[in-house]
Order: structure tokens, then C-alpha cells, then sequence
């Protein structure tokens, strides 16, 4: 009886971790989980390494304060969260990358503010072409 608690205990706190359900695209095969809030400009938020979008951006506040002003996009990147988590090593790295790419193309999203902390900081710096004057 005991463990049959403990197990639902486990199975609420991991629902609440992870947050209202959003929206999911398929990128290149692999489903990957969104939210899409507010209107405006559209600013994408991309978490951090062993995170999840709920934990690092709307339990601290930050999907309800941007999301008055603009149309906020969270993903759980591939990995993490309710996003697919492949076993292939090679459907990481530059693909987190085109996850971002792929989800814009979805909403037709033709340019957006990109946040990046931590793990997503680094996606996002991959993304953003070099010029001559800055990488």
C-alpha cells in the first residue's frame, strides 16, 4: 500500500514539474513538446541542461510577466521533458539546434528574440550565423 502511494506521490510531483501540457511538432522524427502564450513579438525561451521549460521559466514567473507583452514560446528541448528522447547519440547536438529552426518554420515564425540559459545558451549560439566581425 505503501509503495502504491509513494508511486502516485512520484507521478504528481513529476506532473507538476513538467507543467501545463502544450503542443507538439515532429522534428526530423522526433516529437518535441511546446507552449505557445501571450502576442506580440515572439521571444523563444531554451532551458538548460537537465531542466524542463516549466521549471526554468514559468515557475520563476518569467512565460507570465514576457508573456503580457509578447507571444512567449517555450520547448522542452529533445532530451527533457515531454519532448522524445531518442537513444542515438547523433539525434543530439546540431539537431537541439535545428529543433529551434524547425519549430519557428512550424509557426511560421519568420524572426523572434531567442533566450538561452545555461545548455540552451549554447543551442543558441549555434544557431546564429558568423560574420567576419562576430561569431
Amino acid at each position: 500500500m505503501l509503495g502504491i502511494a509513494l508511486a502516485l506521490l512520484v507521478r504528481l510531483a513529476w506532473s507538476i514539474l513538467l507543467g501545463p501540457e502544450g503542443h507538439y511538432f515532429d522534428s526530423a522524427g522526433v516529437r518535441i513538446h511546446y507552449t505557445d502564450e501571450g502576442w506580440g513579438t515572439p521571444v523563444l525561451l531554451v532551458h538548460g541542461f537537465g531542466m524542463v521549460a516549466n521549471v526554468e521559466w514559468r515557475m520563476p514567473g518569467l512565460i507570465g510577466a514576457l508573456s503580457k507583452e509578447y507571444r512567449v514560446i517555450a520547448l522542452d528541448a529533445r532530451g527533457h521533458g515531454r519532448s522524445g528522447k531518442p537513444y542515438n547519440p547523433n539525434q543530439y547536438g546540431i539537431q537541439m539546434v535545428e529543433d529551434l529552426v524547425r519549430l519557428m518554420d512550424h509557426l511560421k515564425i519568420e524572426k523572434a528574440h531567442v533566450v538561452g540559459y545555461s545548455m540552451g545558451g549554447f543551442i543558441t549560439s549555434k544557431w546564429l550565423p558568423c560574420t567576419p566581425n562576430a561569431c
